[in-house]
């Protein structure tokens, strides 16, 4: 009787050994130097990927368009709430309204020549002899190029309209006035609100603005 449990129970640990040898197979060398091989790429993939263009919807505020921005904003605030600013900026209600309409002049003043920039872009397109992305690279250039004059003109003519702002304060107004345009500044330039441009900041956004215009 216990020679027959003793083979029952060897029987089952032979089983049980087949089993698990079955389950667990033991890889052939080659096929595991393979796997280590594919395994290795990707991690090199995942840690070193290839660049790629950023997809640009619009592009945000150049240095030469804050100022432009910030007083557009000041001429807002005016007009929706005339006594927080007043107050703000220590103001007299005669400084206030004058700012007002200089501010209103100033914005009425200044056009976007966002047609003339996608001219410039075109009629360079159109003539080079270039191909594919050098032809791309031309008419984007002759875009940025003419956007450029545009946005130095609009920071030439706003340190204008700030210096006539600036004329009308005493010592204290014009000190809160700095400051109100340092923190404007900084909070605009970090908003990531967008240019009145087209976005032409790389080859893949570029074309699609081609595509658009152009083609």
């Amino acid at each position: 009787m216990l020679s027959s449990r003793l083979l029952i129970t060897a029987l089952l640990s032979l089983f049980a050994v087949s089993s698990l040898a079955q389950t667990n197979p033991v890889a052939p060398e080659h096929e595991t130097e393979i796997n280590i091989s594919e395994k290795t790429k990707a991690i090199n993939a995942y840690r070193n990927p290839q660049p790629r263009d950023l997809t640009i919807l619009a592009q945000t505020l150049a240095a030469e368009e804050l100022d432009r921005a910030v007083l557009n904003r000041l001429m807002q605030e005016i007009s929706t709430q005339p006594e927080r600013t007043q107050a703000r900026i220590g103001l007299s209600e005669s400084q206030l309204r004058e700012i007002f309409i200089t501010l209103s002049n100033a914005r009425g003043f200044i056009n976007g020549s966002e047609l003339q920039n996608v001219q410039a872009m075109c009629s360079a397109w159109e003539s080079s002899a270039a191909m594919g992305e050098e032809r791309i690279a031309q008419a984007l250039a002759a875009y940025t190029a003419r956007e450029q004059l545009t946005k130095t003109f609009i920071a030439k003519y706003y340190s204008v309209v700030l210096h006539d702002i600036e004329s009308l304060l005493d010592e204290t107004s014009l000190s809160r006035f700095n400051a109100y345009m340092v923190d404007r500044r900084r909070r605009l330039a970090n908003a990531g609100i967008k240019s009145w441009g087209a976005p032409v900041q790389n080859l893949r956004a570029g074309t699609d603005t081609i595509n658009f215009h152009c083609r």
